[in-house]
This record gives C-alpha cells, structure tokens and sequence, in this order.
C-alpha cells in the first residue's frame, strides 16, 4: 500500500497567523481572553486551547473589563462595533483573506453594488460577510438559489473563503445567464484552490482511497471529502488516527491523505504513523517484528543508551586514555534512566504530542522504571568500584536530572516571576549538559586530560546531542508551539535558532578540526562527517511539514550507527 502525503495540508496561512497570535496572547497576558465563537473548525485544537486557558463564549452579554478575541471567519459589523466599543481590548483574529472580502463587498455595496455571495448560508464566514452588503444581498448556495436574486441595476459576485472552486465557476456561469451587469471577483484562497487541486490531481494519477483529516464540521475540510466521494473513490473523514480500522484498507493501493486548514500537524503526524502500522500490520511475520523491535529500541532509548557508550569510548580514545567499558556503561545507564523517567513523568503531553510513543510508556512503563531503578543502583555501584569520590559525581547528574523530571520542581519553576528562568528550565540545554558530564567529564575525571583535549571533545559531544534535540524540536514545532511547551524553537523562532545552531556547528567544527590537527589526531576528524549528517537533516526537517514519527526517530539515530562504526574506523586506523 502506497501512502502519499497532499502538498497542501493542514493550516493554511489564516489559521497559522490566528494561532500564533493566540498562543503569544495566552503566554503573556495576565487577564483571562475570552474567545467568540470558535477560533477556527477543530475540536482538538480548541481543547488544547480551552486547556490552556482560553475561554470560548457565544454571546456578546457581559464585554466590560474583557479582552474579546475575534475567530478567524469574522464576525457581522454591528458585533465588531459593540466589541470594539465596550470590551476592555480586542484581538482581532480574522483572516487576512476574510478581511478581504469583507472589505471588498463594503467597497462596492457603497458605490450601489448589489451582493451576491456564493458559499454555505450558515457558516460563520457567510454570516459575517452579509453584515458588510448596504445596497442589498443574497446568498447563493446551489443553483435553485439563483431565482431569488432580486432586480438591481448592478451585481457584485463573491464567494465564501473556503468554497469549492468547479461549483464556483457553475454558479458564477448560470448567475451570468440569467442577470446582466454581473462583476464577478474570485475570492476563494489559493490555500482552499491548492488543496483541492491536489485531491483532483492525485484522483487522475489513480489513488483508490482518500482519507481526509479535519474537524466535521469544518467548510473546507468537507468539500474536499466532497470531491473524493464525487470522483468515486473510497473517502474517509476523519478527526484523529482513533477512527482508521485497519480492515477499511484490505484493498487500497495507493492511499493520499490530505486535512483540512485548520487541522494540527501534530493530528496529521499520528495519522500517517496509523496508516504505516496498518501498512506494516499486512507485511509478513519477520517484517512486523523488525518494526516493531525497531520501534521498542528506539522510542524506549535503548539506542540513545547505547551511543552514549560509544561516545565515552571515542572520548577516551580521542583523550589517548585507556579503554574502561566501565564508563561507557555508567554513561548509557545514566542516559536509560534519565530518559526512562523523564518520559513516564511526561505522559500528559505525551498522549497529545506522540500517541504512539505514549503507548510504549503506557504498556511497559512499570518495567522501564523498575529497570530504571536497578541501574540507577548498578551505576553508583559501578562508579564505587572505580572509586569512591566518582559515585558522588555521578550522583551529581542524577539528581538534576531526577529534579528536572518532577511535577513538584516544574510547579515550583512555573510560580517563578522569572519568565527567561521557565524558558530555560523547559529548553534541552540542560539534556545536553547532562550528556557532557557523562560522556566527557566522569571518564576523563583524574586522568590527566590536556585542557585543550577538554574543550575540544566537550564541544563535539556537545554539539551533537544539541542538535540532535533541535532536529526533534524542529519535528514537533507545531505541537508544542499549540500545547504550550517551551522548546528553543518556540522560544526564540524557528529561523533565529536554525541560524544559531548553523553558526555554532560551524565554530565547533572548526575548533575541533583545528585541535585535532595540532594534538596529531586528524584521523578524528572523520566524526565531522557524523555532525554534517545531522546538519543535513536540520536542513531538511524545515521543509517537511508533516511526517511518519517513528521513520523519522529512525533516520535520526541512524547518526548513532554512524558514530559505533567510525569508533571501529579509527581502532583499526590506529592499528595499522
């Protein structure tokens, strides 16, 4: 089964806008922000936003000492005034393109246009819309709408955002037999053109099943399940991965999905994943079980602690110490547990962010933490045997990493006046600082490692597990930008940081380069090529807007692979 993904999906340039506004607003606003009518047509995106703080009402009866925020379809002009007028403050969250129309039907109704618009007479947009035509209007859903136009000496055409475009054009046709006069201004969005297009486009190249991810009671998201049940193929509208069976996909072969404008990548993310499962669920027994190996290493971090150990052994090896195992074992116990915790401790955002992931805590959550625990013990034992003061280092991470997974440190943080504080606390930089002690300090501590040695690994590994998150910072953007978690995408912008983080490889890069050399040590050097895989990648996760998770965890562990085989290179490099 073939499953492509629609060029032009999920939020469009209106919604994008709405909801940074909103979220902004939510983040730094004291007083309570009181929605009218709904923000946009998803369900899930307004419990999230209903989650964190924002009140949906659907009467304009108490407006004083409230900030009122406008949806994105508009609202009629007497509602705007009284608003405007009475409320504490208004956040006007119409789309650029509504406002568009909405302006364009003033313009003209005031030179004596009569209005005629074209789209779904109940929906919030059309209603809105109305509200501007002075010199008459009428609302035109289907051709049997089109006697009721009344006598006027002069006619503007409009249509309704989100209308489908070939019933546009036969609308706009038969209007212009049957009246004279007729200025016709074509006011679908390209977003609502582009994505129906896409759907008509993949209907010629020959898909058998279309499934359609948006809310039900979504405009736009309905006329493109119109035009997949219209050209004949099996259609399914749906609002999350929950409502795919597996059995509706026995006999499809080329499978597209597409979403509404105001569905959430996070929703389109879980539904490509279900659609891979069920894809990988009708391969033959070893496949599956590779798949689902696969999915246990990685999202149980069994390969992060893994390369954990590989990195103190490269560490040692870059410092021309002794190969001690010990440490590289401390290490991946550190990483399996902190993970371990971290992510049981997270399940609440989990189950929004990463369904799937969760559902490996959900079901083998009591073994990871009862694993957890005995390592925990093994490490402190391990570093003991070494010796004594190394167990007290090691507690070290240990307790910051345990403190920055409780719900008691994080509520104490949030009670905090200190916004940058918040920010940094829930960032990765701690993550990786975490790695560093691990990787770099507790096998170099009391070996007599070169200073310059110091910097330069520590900026590498350091280097390398920052971009690691950021990858999967950049990957999940959207989720955590609605559901309100600080990452530093979130927190800076997606382009400053990109820029940051080009500017940092390239510094540590060349630092690297340049003591390797000067230390006799270029065969290293070759673990650039590990860090020019990630930066590939960065490149690429900014221009990919939706994707199968787990595919995506695994091309960005395969960087660890590449890091064990290159210990092994430079092993034997030394050898000859």
């Amino acid at each position: 089964m073939k499953i492509e993904m629609a060029k032009n999906s999920g939020f469009c340039m209106g919604v994008r806008k709405a909801l940074l506004r909103i979220v902004d607003e939510l983040n730094s606003s004291e007083e309570k922000i009181y929605m009218y009518g709904p923000l946009i047509h998803n369900p899930q995106t307004i419990e999230v936003l209903k989650n964190r703080g924002l009140i949906t009402i659907n009467s304009l009866d108490t407006l004083e000492n409230r900030q009122i925020a406008i949806r994105t379809h508009g609202i009629p002009v007497d509602e705007n005034k009284r608003i405007r007028s009475s409320a504490l403050r208004t956040i006007n969250l119409t789309c650029s393109r509504v406002a568009r129309v909405q302006s364009i039907i003033k313009k003209y109704s005031g030179e004596g246009y009569y209005t005629i618009i074209i789209g779904d007479r109940n929906h919030a947009e059309v209603v809105g819309l109305k509200s501007y035509a002075r010199a008459g209007v009428h609302i035109v859903s289907d051709a049997a709408d089109i006697d009721g136009i009344e006598s006027a000496k002069k006619y503007i055409v409009v249509s309704q955002t989100t209308h489908e475009r070939d019933q546009f054009d036969q609308l706009v046709a038969e209007i212009s037999k049957k009246i004279n006069n007729v200025y016709v201004i074509d006011t679908i969005c390209d977003s609502t053109r582009l994505r129906q297009d896409d759907v008509k486009n993949a209907i010629k190249k020959g898909i058998d099943t279309l499934v359609v991810v948006g809310g039900k009671n979504s405009a736009n998201t309905s006329r493109l399940v119109k035009i997949g049940v219209d050209s004949g193929v099996k259609t399914f509208h749906i609002e999350t991965d929950a409502e795919l069976k597996k059995d509706d996909f026995k006999e499809s072969k080329y499978v597209l999905v597409t979403a509404g404008a105001s569905t959430p990548g996070w929703i389109i993310n879980n539904v490509l994943e279900k659609l891979y499962i069920i894809k990988s669920e009708s391969s033959n027994f070893i496949v599956k079980s590779f798949k689902h190996l696969i999915e246990l290493l990685i999202r149980s971090n069994i390969v992060s602690s893994l390369a954990s150990l590989f990195m103190v052994l490269l560490a040692q090896l870059y410092a021309g110490i002794a190969l001690d195992i010990r440490y590289g074992v401390i290490a991946s116990f550190y990483i399996f547990v902190m993970y371990s915790v971290n992510n049981y401790l997270d399940r609440g955002f989990l189950i929004k962010s990463n369904s799937y992931k969760y559902q490996i805590y959900e079901k083998y959550g009591s073994y990871l933490l009862m694993t957890s625990i005995i390592l925990f013990f093994v490490s402190i034992y391990l570093a003991m045997k070494i010796f004594p003061s190394l167990a007290i280092l090691i507690l070290v991470p240990y307790l910051f990493g345990l403190v920055y997974s409780t719900s008691v440190i994080k509520k104490i943080i949030k009670k905090t006046n200190s916004g940058f504080l918040k920010k940094l606390y829930n960032t990765k930089i701690i993550t990786g600082l975490g790695w560093l002690v691990v990787v770099i300090i507790i096998p170099y501590f009391r070996n007599g490692v070169p200073w310059e040695i110091y910097l330069s690994s520590s900026l590498f590994f350091f280097v390398f597990v920052f971009t690691r998150h950021l990858i999967i910072d950049f990957a999940a953007f959207q989720g955590d930008l609605i559901l309100g978690r600080d990452t530093l995408p979130t927190w800076l912008g997606v382009r400053n940081v990109i820029n940051m983080t080009y500017l940092i490889i390239i510094i540590s890069s060349m630092v690297f380069a340049g003591i390797s050399i000067a230390a006799g040590k270029s065969v290293f050097i070759i673990l650039l090529l590990c860090t020019l895989y990630y930066t590939l990648l960065l490149k690429k996760i900014q221009k990919t807007d939706y994707l199968i998770s787990l595919r995506y965890e695994f091309i960005i562990d395969l960087n660890y692979i590449l890091l064990a085989v290159f210990f092994y290179v430079i092993i034997f490099s030394q050898a000859l």
